[in-house]
């Protein structure tokens, strides 16, 4: 039997005992000393609290929401050296941006840029910066070439669902398919946020569960934005974080509460409310239904559970 030759006369050699690399695969195979030691220039955040850096974001919602409006105008503050998003700090480098646009073709996308800027004049050498793209054949060479020769910040996917090849359903194919992007954002440093869509059982409290598809999308993402509308207020959005590798169980607990407003833009009101306050209306109202329609408060406490909704059976009789 063969000997290893790098394992005769090495025990308790500890200088001799780390593995051996061809210069080649060095780059492939990196030591945990050298992230240890690794420097970072800038934050771990391309946008604080809600995008991280050269990696996976998705940003979840049911239709009507404005979720392609929130990510243009993401676009937008970056292209444009913007110091901030809604009052997140913004941790740009080259401030180039490639939006992939599924759902609006080039007249769509022209009046929103014009709706968003109003009557003020845009600066075209800095919109230059931003480029959308409204096919997908091809996509991730195509994509993979752009990045090869350009520092790009963010690419937008609007959305997730037109691009992907497969059933959506199967964890083992949706992984796959992300890995692809996964690569290129660890490969070359570029942050990607793919638009994607809740089921129609989503009510209540957002939660990570009412991510359409598989659960394969959700844990490829290092963050996971959830986008809703305000029960008592039609020009209101909450966002909230549903999934944040970098952030505390704390920040994650409440949601920002951000104005929808004419030029299809967003402000931040400053305003944050606690997850579980989220849709309580609506899950009384809900819990009336269901207890006139002979459910017992176990069976109802159950349902409205199984719906995202953190309530007790003794909460239940105390308001019904």
């Amino acid at each position: 039997m063969e000997t290893n030759k790098y394992l005769e006369g090495t025990q308790g050699e500890e200088s001799n005992n780390k593995i051996r690399l061809s210069d080649k695969l060095e780059k492939i195979f990196i030591p945990a000393n050298s992230l240890y030691n690794l420097e970072y220039k800038e934050g771990r955040f391309l946008v604080e609290k809600l995008v991280p850096k050269g990696s996976l974001t998705g940003l979840v919602g049911e239709s009507d929401t404005g979720k392609s409006s929130f990510l243009r105008q993401l676009a937008i503050s970056i292209v444009y050296g913007d110091d901030d998003f809604l009052g997140f700090k913004i941790n740009g480098g080259c401030r180039n941006v490639l939006y992939i646009s599924t759902e609006d073709g080039e007249i769509g996308t022209s009046e929103w840029i014009k709706k968003h800027f109003g009557e003020d004049a845009p600066k075209e050498e800095l919109l230059e910066r931003l480029c959308f793209v409204y096919t997908t054949e091809k996509i991730i060479s195509n994509l993979k070439e752009v990045v090869m020769r350009n520092c790009i910040d963010l690419i937008i996917v609007d959305s997730y669902a037109d691009i992907f090849e497969g059933n959506m359903n199967q964890s083992n194919e949706v992984r796959n398919f992300l890995n692809q992007f996964n690569n290129l954002a660890n490969e070359y440093g570029t942050t990607i946020i793919f638009l994607h869509h809740t089921n129609k059982s989503a009510v209540g409290k957002p939660n990570k569960k009412f991510i359409s598809g598989s659960h394969g999308f959700e844990a490829k993402m290092r963050s996971v934005l959830y986008l809703t509308k305000d029960s008592n207020d039609d020009n209101l959005r909450n966002l909230s974080v549903v999934k944040g590798n970098y952030l505390s169980s704390k920040e994650k607990s409440e949601c920002y509460v951000l104005e929808f407003n004419e030029q299809l833009s967003f402000n931040n009101t400053g305003k944050r409310v606690p997850l579980n306050k989220l849709g309580e209306e609506s899950y009384i109202e809900l819990a009336k239904e269901l207890k006139s329609s002979g459910k017992s408060f176990r069976e109802i406490e159950t349902i409205l559970n199984e719906k995202g909704f953190e309530v007790s059976k003794s909460k239940l009789q105390r308001i019904l």
